[in-house]
C-alpha cells in the first residue's frame, strides 16, 4: 500500500475536517497511541492490517467494535442487535428517529405552553389584585359621599339654626 492509498483511505473514512486530516480522531479509531505510528504510515511506512481493516470497514459502513457501538452487529436478515439481545430492523429505526424528532418538537411545545401558564396564572393573580384594589375604591367613594352628605346635612342644620 502507498502512501497515497493510505491517505486516500483516511479522507474516504472521513478522517478529514476542512481539507486537514484529525490526527486525533484517526489515532482514536485505530487505537493508536504514538503519532509516530501514524506519522510513519502517512510518510509512506506499511500500516498494519487491522488498522487498514478497520478503515475499510468504517468505510464500507460497518458498525465498529469499539467503544459505544462495542457488541452490536447486524445479522444477515438486517436487523440491528444490540449487546442486551434486542433486534431491530430498518423500518423501526426510522420510525424511532421520527419519535424522537416528534417528541422534541412536544417538548418545545410543553416549554412554550408552560411559559403562557404562567402568564396567566400572574394575569389571575394581577386580576384578583385589580378587583381588590376596585372595592378599596367603591369603599373609598362611598366614605367619601358619607363625608359629604354629611357635610350637605350639617349645612342645612346651620342654616336651619
Amino acid at each position: 500500500m502507498t502512501k497515497q492509498d493510505f491517505k486516500a483511505l483516511l479522507w474516504r473514512a472521513g478522517f478529514h475536517r476542512t481539507g486537514k486530516l484529525d490526527r486525533k480522531a484517526a489515532m482514536v479509531f485505530l487505537h493508536i497511541k504514538s503519532e509516530r505510528t501514524l506519522e510513519r504510515w502517512l510518510a509512506g511506512a506499511e500500516p498494519c492490517p487491522r488498522a487498514v481493516a478497520m478503515l475499510e470497514q468504517r468505510i464500507a459502513g460497518y458498525i465498529p467494535q469499539s467503544g459505544a457501538w462495542n457488541g452490536f452487529s447486524i445479522c444477515r436478515n438486517g436487523k440491528l442487535w444490540t449487546p442486551r439481545g434486542h433486534s431491530y430492523d430498518a423500518s423501526y429505526i426510522n420510525k424511532l428517529d421520527f419519535i424522537v424528532r416528534a417528541s422534541r418538537i412536544y417538548e418545545s411545545q410543553v416549554v412554550n405552553l408552560k411559559a403562557e401558564i404562567a402568564a396567566l396564572e400572574k394575569l389571575v393573580d394581577t386580576r384578583e389584585r385589580l378587583k381588590e384594589m376596585g372595592h378599596e375604591l367603591v369603599e373609598m367613594s362611598d366614605k367619601l359621599r358619607l363625608e359629604a352628605m354629611i357635610r350637605v346635612f350639617k349645612d342645612i342644620e346651620r342654616e336651619r339654626a
